[in-house]
């Protein structure tokens, strides 16, 4: 059986969009038809494949819209890449015929120019469904939360006594810090308080082995963002999109770092369009970052989002047991023994070892079962002992310090 490579195929995704888009746009429906389809049955490859959560909704939504770009072509004789388009009969190309030329393995030869003023109805990053997170989801993270209650929550919920001190709405804020310590899941509780459109941009959503084509894709996001009322944008991984331009890169990556900049240049709504536009940016290396990205009314609020403290680890602890509050044995380790032996690592470990605990406890249970023993297994102080000796912390001291350093100014 042949191997399953995503990333192959997710670029033979893209490309299928891409040809979708230039091809209907330009009003070759039966091209555009026959990449269509190659489109729509990539993406339900991808949809079964992707075990990223956020990824896996995003091919979802998209299938969606390609499939209603099908019904319009094919059943209505509609258009919606055209800002006006009137009925025409649909070609045989996609009702199982062989087409009249270019033979049943390719599309037919045509126009692939590009039509002026296209209206592109299929979003390629955004997810108009908002997440169920909140703010209250987050334990700690005290600044972040007043950075996004004053600059995005107060012009919604106190409009009147906002704008009295302010003309622009939204903020565009880096968070940085050690990996696994909820930069991502803040955005995502961003946008669910705002119940808005959001995307997730990872740097191989952006990166492109045909020169040119990064600095569009990142026009594209900001040009999509201006559908939404509200919307939010997350770019992780920063310092690989955006590196200092003194490091040698390449003009390719200097051409997409200009192509950022000139887009997030004035994305801040206005007072009198009352729409908030959320830039957030995060990176574990934020002095690879070039100057220009950290300079002011660009990313100038610069949160440092480091190791959870005792209430943000407590707030985890409890969520890992509140469904099943007996797995863990309190009467030889408690929530804040836990606590305290967690201390110096990111949420992402803290969670991961939890989970080994329970795994120790479940293969105790299977074992009993076998002998035709039932009853809880529960997590006791020996489990989590076991877990911290033969656990990596993924956060040294050495980074830690680093982080430390570029907060206080020093790098």
């Amino acid at each position: 059986m042949a191997t399953f490579n995503y990333d192959i195929k997710k670029q033979t995704y893209e490309l299928a969009l891409n040809q979708t888009r230039e091809l209907l746009k330009a009003d070759d429906r039966q091209n555009g038809l026959f990449y269509l389809d190659k489109a729509i049955a990539l993406s339900e490859e991808l949809i079964v494949h992707c075990i990223v959560p956020q990824l896996k909704a995003r091919f979802v939504q998209e299938n969606q819209k390609l499939k209603e770009v099908k019904v319009a072509l094919t059943e209505k004789g509609f258009n919606p890449f055209l800002p006006s388009s009137t009925p025409k009969p649909v070609n045989n190309v996609v009702q199982g015929t062989t087409p009249t030329q270019g033979g049943t393995n390719g599309p037919v030869e045509g126009p692939t120019t590009k039509k002026e003023g296209g209206n592109d109805d299929v979003s390629l990053f955004f997810s108009e469904e908002s997440p169920t997170t909140t703010l209250k989801d987050i334990a700690g993270l005290e600044e972040v939360k007043e950075q996004i209650l004053l600059n995005v929550i107060a012009p919604m919920k106190k409009p009147d006594i906002y704008f009295k001190y302010v003309d622009e709405v939204g903020c565009q804020i880096l968070m940085y810090g050690p990996p696994g310590c909820g930069k991502t899941f803040v955005a995502e509780a961003i946008a669910g308080e705002l119940k808005c459109a959001y995307a997730i941009i990872n740097t191989h959503d952006i990166l492109d082995k045909y020169v040119g084509e990064a600095p569009k894709k990142i026009a594209q996001i900001f040009k999509e963002a201006e559908k939404y009322k509200n919307c939010l944008i997350f770019f992780d991984e920063l310092d690989a999109l955006f590196a200092s331009r003194e490091s040698g890169d390449s003009s390719h990556t200097k051409d997409i770092l200009t192509s950022f900049l000139t887009c997030l240049s004035g994305f801040k709504s206005k007072s009198e369009e009352r729409n908030i536009r959320v830039v957030i940016g995060a990176t574990n290396r934020p002095w690879a970052l070039d100057s220009a990205v950290l300079r002011g009314k660009r990313f100038d609020t610069q949160i440092y989002v480091g190791l959870p403290d005792h209430d943000a680890r407590l707030f985890l602890v409890e969520k890992a047991f509140k469904k099943r509050p007996g797995l863990l044995n309190q009467d030889e380790i408690t929530y804040e023994d836990l606590v305290e032996m967690f201390d110096g690592y990111s949420g992402a470990d803290i969670t991961t070892m939890l989970e080994k605990m329970k795994k120790n406890a479940l293969k105790r249970a299977l074992m009993n079962a076998e002998d035709g023993e039932e009853g809880l297994e529960t997590i006791g102080y020996e489990d989590a002992k076991e877990i911290l000796s033969k656990y990596r912390n993924s956060v040294t001291k050495e980074s830690l310090d680093a982080f430390e350093a570029f907060r206080d100014g020093e790098i």
